[in-house]
């Protein structure tokens, strides 16, 4: 789990929390082939470089030093194998995201908002693999160190309890857990698919997004793991919102008009 954009602030529309189921057998098969991906499209003396998508993007950091044209393979690249890797088992990574806009909520806590959607979002994705393949789960849930650390911490325990607006969190084995980006191309990961869903919502911009469309998590014709949290999303055109309306899933991400 990572986040994109900030829940307070006017700069931006937009703050997003996202991330990745794998079964507990696909985390290091996954892991193993982001990396190789990696060493396969940037020099040896950037190969062990953080994927970090905006700063990939923009050329930030311990990123300006790399051409613009390795910077697009290699984050192309990457979502091309979030796109269509599968285990040997068949399995493939489901991924999941929250993007709330701001405006809409101005008495809320924005990170505590998005953070309750994204888990019942995922209890509910848990919750289908034993009602239909009678798989029994617990989700342990690994987040990238941020300044938001507390409200997961605080909140799960009181979600598991007393509930949350939509009823009891059980999918949950412990409160989330935190760890350096650094140490995980896993956490990095995550880290894509908060970045591909902000530039979607903040910027109108599909291109990445379309790279998960097919694997965000989906049932019964509604598009579950991408949650658009807006003011009047009856009349919202994207397709999370959409699939809510029609019941039905689009293959396609089409550009969002601002």
């Amino acid at each position: 789990m990572d986040e994109s954009g900030t829940p307070t602030g006017t700069g931006e529309r937009y703050f997003v929390v996202g991330g990745l189921a794998l079964n507990e057998e696909d985390c290091w098969p996954f892991a193993r082939h982001i990396e190789k991906k990696a060493k396969s499209l940037l020099p040896p003396r950037h190969a062990d470089l953080e994927l970090h998508a905006s700063r990939m993007w923009a050329g930030r950091r311990e990123w300006s030093p790399v051409s613009r044209k390795t910077r697009d393979m290699a984050l192309r690249g990457i979502f091309e194998v979030m796109q269509s890797w599968r285990a040997a088992s068949g399995r493939a990574p489901r991924y999941f995201a929250v993007a709330v806009h701001k405006d809409s909520y101005p008495r809320a806590d924005i990170a505590s908002k998005a953070h309750e959607e994204l888990f019942l979002r995922l209890g509910g994705f848990i919750g289908r693999l034993h009602n239909l393949h009678g798989q029994s789960h617990r989700a342990l849930v690994i987040a990238d160190e941020s300044s938001y650390e507390s409200v997961a911490q605080h909140m799960v325990p009181r979600w598991k309890l007393r509930g949350t607006h939509a009823g009891r969190l059980h999918a949950l084995a412990e409160v989330p857990l935190y760890v350096d980006s650094k140490a995980s191309r896993n956490i990095q990961i995550a880290d894509f698919v908060a970045w591909a869903v902000y530039r979607y919502y903040e910027h109108g911009d599909p291109t990445f997004l379309q790279y998960l469309n097919r694997r965000l998590d989906a049932a019964g014709g509604v598009q579950h793991g991408l949650t658009h949290l807006v003011r009047g999303y009856h009349e919202c055109p994207c397709g999370a919102c959409d699939s809510r309306r029609r019941k039905v899933v689009r293959t396609k991400v089409s550009p969002l008009r601002l």
